[in-house]
């Protein structure tokens, strides 16, 4: 069956926006020139990564390019008014945390440390410093290389705070929130996968700078053109969180990286009182560019950022690979099922662990009913107990009252 020509209109209207030429966009996404033709003269169809690699070169969802009923990214839209909506969604996990309370089950939070004092961004990668410390004493060797879900786990763990990955109203970017009695972190469940885990730390930033005393909703996350103060301190934290200085320059000694990171070995730094950071002349090859990337799930442009704040780039090699699409940097068939991997994991939504596990722990305790894990994660009470908790009954059990398969 020939593809949809509305699917081919979407498609060639992205290629047309960020393209040049639809030979240049065939390189640019990894399709071969020939495949791409073909589909855009209805010939064959577009597979479903191909669709994923075109979304995510044009900043677009597979829903719009597959249906047309969500908008562009790029193209202007109205800010959404979700306030009652967040408003509920908070209050949701505020009323857990005082049932948690009541009940004696809600564990002392640990004392956060003052932010340092300075500029923005200055505070934010020292109070990255500081929560990739904890992260390392807590027993995560590496943060920066973490999939989201295990970053998620280990925020929980070190730091206390709930981690969530939902539909958040509006399609905003991320939550941060903060009481006595709780701390929480709301991401958006989204295919973009850097942009889900950039907004995630810097939602965790805001709550570890003491930010997030009323619910802060991040829409359109614009690193390097926040105004305010607070939000460009959370950008700094994120960017530096989630590339750790030493962990960018170890992956230069690794045997892997023997040719493609040669430049980043022996550096000419050049010092910028300025700025504070040391600058360099050197630069980093392409292919050690898109290593990069790949190894630590960011976006080329927060990559770029943050090698040109080490010093590792100088501007020009910054503005060159900043514009890079996750598909250049997933090359190949296994970079490309990787990525593929990651832009579905983004999609699917996390329960807060911590928060669910008190909940249900006390329940099963006999301190209290279900109804108030069932009120967190609006489920029927009957639908949670049925799946939590319910035995199967004796008419579904199968021979010499071995239980029988229940899907």
């Amino acid at each position: 069956m020939a593809m949809d020509e509305g699917v081919i209109d979407r498609v060639r209207s992205v290629i047309t926006r960020v393209s040049s030429s639809q030979a240049a966009f065939s390189e640019l996404v990894g399709i071969s020139a020939d495949k791409l033709s073909k589909s855009l003269n209805a010939v064959r169809r577009f597979t479903s990564l191909e669709l994923a690699l075109i979304a995510d070169a044009g900043d677009v969802s597979v829903d719009w390019l597959l249906t047309g009923r969500t908008r562009e990214p790029a193209l202007p839209t109205e800010e959404p008014s979700a306030g009652d909506e967040i408003r509920a969604l908070v209050d949701r996990h505020a009323a857990a945390y005082e049932r948690l309370r009541l009940l004696g089950r809600r564990p002392p939070l640990p004392r956060l440390p003052e932010p340092p004092a300075g500029p923005p961004g200055a505070v934010g990668r020292a109070l990255a410093e500081r929560a990739v410390a904890a992260l390392r004493e807590g027993g995560v060797p590496r943060v920066g290389t973490l999939s989201t879900a295990d970053l998620a786990a280990a925020i929980e763990q070190v730091f206390a705070v709930d981690v969530a990955i939902i539909a958040l109203p509006g399609g905003a970017d991320g939550l941060a929130w903060q009481s006595a009695h709780g701390r929480l972190v709301l991401g958006n469940t989204t295919s973009q996968f850097t942009r889900q885990r950039f907004a995630l730390a810097h939602a965790l930033g805001h709550v570890l700078a003491g930010d997030a005393e009323q619910p802060l909703l991040d829409q359109h996350l614009a690193p390097g053109r926040q105004r305010a103060g607070l939000e460009q301190r959370a950008d700094a934290f994120a960017a530096a969180f989630l590339l750790p200085a030493d962990e960018l320059r170890a992956v230069a000694a690794m045997p892997v990286a023997d040719v493609a990171f040669a430049e980043l070995r022996a550096p000419t730094p050049v010092a910028d009182a300025g700025l504070g950071e040391l600058q360099t002349r050197a630069s980093v090859s392409d292919a050690g560019f898109a290593e990069l990337v790949a190894l630590f799930g960011v976006s080329a442009g927060a990559m770029a950022a943050r090698l040109r704040v080490l010093g590792l780039l100088d501007a020009d090699r910054q503005a060159e690979l900043g514009p890079w699409t996750a598909a250049r940097c997933h090359q190949g068939p296994a970079g490309r099922e990787a990525l593929l991997a990651r832009m579905g994991a983004a999609q699917a939504p996390r329960l807060p662990a911590r928060l669910v596990g008190e909940l249900f722990g006390a329940y099963a305790d006999g301190a209290t009913t279900l109804v108030p894990l069932a009120d967190l994660l609006q489920t029927p009470v009957d639908d949670l107990f049925a799946a939590l908790v319910a035995e199967p009954s004796a008419a579904r059990r199968g021979y010499a009252d071995e239980p029988a398969f229940l899907p």
